[in-house]
């Protein structure tokens, strides 16, 4: 399963120009299910696909990082009703925070596989760019930081903790990531029981250019789990 990125558009042309490029190179089925408030799931309100999915409205926000999990271990659950086979899990950004998730929650997956991303919620907040409005809008209704991290704590955030063993994880990561704190990604690591990690020298967008390396390694993760 591949979770894509936010406000990814989910067009013909993806599909084409990177899931069947991706699944032919791979050798496996690839399937990308549709997180919350993207592609048909995007209310007629939003201006772009995703609009909704992280905002000041942290009950709505958080229920979608809810939903999305629940929704990929649901499919989870159908694909291994139907066949057997393994599923691994690959998400990229938005979809790496998803996965990361997942790694806390699912032991069912035969690896996970975050690209670019970790899963703390107060300093992906406080650094990503994209989130600009989202800080801006958290300060006008009278949250602080400190206001939003008690928030993330009490919920139990901190708590989660990877279900799957360090062998069966394999992270992602770039070295310049202004989206992604590197210093967040290697404590998550380490919190990890210091699985295998792949750095790059790029920046969070420029990783794309790095994708074909990235994905060669990922081919060997994928046939050394079987």
């Amino acid at each position: 399963m591949y979770l894509h990125g936010y406000m990814q558009p989910e067009t013909y042309a993806e599909e084409v120009a990177l899931l069947a490029p991706m699944a032919l190179y791979l050798d496996v089925e690839v399937i990308q299910p549709q997180p919350p408030y993207h592609g048909r799931r995007s209310p007629p309100s939003a201006r772009l696909d995703g609009e909704f999915y992280w905002t000041a409205d942290l009950v709505r926000s958080i229920e979608a990082m809810r939903q999305h999990a629940i929704d990929t271990r649901a499919l989870l659950s159908w694909l291994l009703h139907r066949d057997e086979s393994p599923v691994s899990l690959m998400g990229l950004s938005l979809g790496g925070v998803a996965t990361s998730i997942l790694t806390c929650v699912e032991p069912r997956f035969a690896v996970s596989i975050p690209l670019v991303a970790h899963m703390d919620l107060d300093a992906l907040i406080a650094d990503a760019p994209v989130m600009r409005g989202t800080r801006r809008d958290l300060r006008r209704f009278g949250w602080s930081r400190r206001d939003f991290a008690e928030l993330v704590e009490d919920i139990g955030w901190y708590d989660l903790a990877p279900v799957l063993p360090p062998d069966r994880i394999h992270i992602f990561a770039a070295s310049d990531d202004r989206f992604f704190d590197p210093a967040v990604v290697r404590k998550m690591w380490r919190q990890w029981g210091r699985p295998p990690i792949r750095w790059y020298d790029s920046s969070h967008m420029g990783f794309f250019r790095w994708l074909p390396n990235a994905l060669s390694a990922v081919r060997g993760v994928l046939e050394r789990s079987g």
